[in-house]
């Protein structure tokens, strides 16, 4: 395993991070155990998040294939425990108009129908497996952070409702004064009728005992230091306590994946830091203040976003873009940053207090879109991978889809769209990655300015 892109602290496995979500979550499920001795299964899968739950439920429920899965952490530890809990779309850093150029319209009609349909997955697995995850809201919401970028929210809410079905609705600035919020970077708002709010952690939690229930077996604290073949084909992952050998293997670590532990993919990963902090619960005459009328998670129109909501409790949730060491001094000066930027946009709560501060990595690939799919030359070898910060929904979706896959469901590739199907190129000079991400910082404040 190569030595990991930021500061060791990012990659603590054998801590929580000190979240609202671990603060108002489960407690772990005792009957997940590390990995201890060998164990010999048809399907192991590396990562307990969204992806390798929602693989692991669907080929134990639904086709009786006996999972592992094996967690670095605790399960739902890394993006899918810590995220800011907005289930929407799209999973990608590419617009609709370059999908259509690059794929043509009826793949994006597909990867985009895909995007809803994981939605739906969502809610759906809350309903069949009994999992409470707090759901809020009835849509998403986009705000316009500058008067220049209005245009483009009523040309968004049109591409989305005139060629994917999505409805929408805009809101000038003062319309939207009334029914969502007023701020310093509100100038209208895009009413996008797809999509919902929830408590993360519950629901990687959820899956998690789910997937157990119908017979997978979760091993947290098992990080997989190596991966090698024995002599009949079969694949060995090496833990510190044991091995688990199986036929198929789910690459599901999305950010977390590290270079070194298998050489199809190395260096095609640039891991990016969000950082979130959450407020004390305000009151009712401080939402009014602001003018708080919303439980829809909402996302500004920055290249550099803010992402924000208001929690159950009436907390105030205010996610953005992270430091590029991971260094826990740089995190402190975010988390300040944060602090300073969350007055200025909602002046009414420049006093208020912070209950928590965390990070997390998401995942950004050269492809700009999701990865899913098997190794050309390894079909043994499955992936989920590159959602590009918006996995929530497309994460659980590519889980069933791989499951599919493994099961004979799915032929191949091709049943994907195409916008999701393949692995990323790699970085050239994958050395370099951080240099890169923080030259793309510097041009996108350039452009969140105008």
């Amino acid at each position: 395993m190569r030595p990991p892109l930021f500061h060791t602290s990012i990659y603590d496995h054998d801590h929580p991070v000190p979240s609202y979500w671990e603060a108002t979550g489960p407690a772990p499920d005792p009957e997940n155990r590390p990995l201890k001795g060998d164990e010999v299964c048809d399907v192991a899968v590396i990562g307990g998040g969204y992806t390798g739950l929602s693989t692991a439920l669907h080929l134990a429920r639904d086709y009786d294939v006996d999972v592992r899965v094996l967690e670095a952490g605790h399960i739902g530890w890394g993006a899918s425990g810590r995220n800011g809990g907005f289930c929407c779309l799209p999973a990608a850093k590419m617009s609709a108009e370059e999908m259509i150029r690059r794929y043509g319209l009826e793949e994006t009609k597909r990867f985009f129908a895909a995007q809803v349909e994981g939605m739906e997955l969502v809610r759906t697995l809350g309903q069949d497996e009994g999992i409470d995850f707090d759901i809020a809201g009835d849509g998403n919401l986009e705000v316009a952070h500058h008067p220049s970028r209005y245009e483009g929210l009523v040309n968004w809410g049109k591409t989305l409702t005139g060629l994917f079905g999505i409805p929408t609705k805009v809101y000038s600035r003062d319309e939207f004064k009334e029914i969502g919020h007023d701020s310093t970077e509100q100038h209208g708002a895009l009413h996008m009728a797809a999509g919902f709010g929830l408590h993360p952690l519950k629901f990687a939690a959820g899956l998690g005992r789910a997937a157990r229930r119908h017979g997978a077996k979760l091993h947290p604290h098992s990080f997989v230091r190596d991966w090698s073949k024995s002599a009949d084909g079969r694949h060995v992952l090496s833990t510190v306590g044991g091995k688990v050998t199986a036929k198929h293997v789910v690459l599901a670590a999305n950010g977390f994946t590290r270079d070194g532990l298998h050489s199809q993919f190395d260096s095609r990963v640039l891991p990016a830091l969000s950082n979130i902090i959450t407020t004390r619960p305000l009151t009712a005459a401080e939402l009014a203040a602001q003018s708080w009328h919303t439980a829809n998670p909402i996302c500004n129109t920055r290249n550099l976003l803010f992402y924000y909501r208001l929690l159950p409790d009436r907390s105030f949730l205010f996610g953005a873009r992270g430091d590029t060491t991971g260094k826990p001094q740089d995190g402190e000066a975010m988390k300040t940053w944060m602090v300073r930027r969350l007055g200025e946009v909602f002046p009414a709560w420049r006093d208020v207090g912070i209950s928590h501060f965390w990070r997390g990595l998401v995942c950004v690939t050269q492809k700009r879109t999701p990865s899913l799919g098997r190794l050309e030359d390894d079909p043994t070898v499955l992936y989920g991978y590159g959602y590009h910060a918006n996995g929530v929904n497309t994460a659980p979706w590519a889980g069933r889809a791989l499951a599919q896959m493994i099961a004979g469901r799915r032929n191949s590739d091709d049943s994907l769209p195409r916008i999701m199907a393949g692995q990323p190129s790699r970085f050239p000079f994958a050395a370099l990655r951080l240099w890169y991400l923080r030259a793309a910082y510097l041009y996108y404040r350039f452009q969140d300015a105008r």
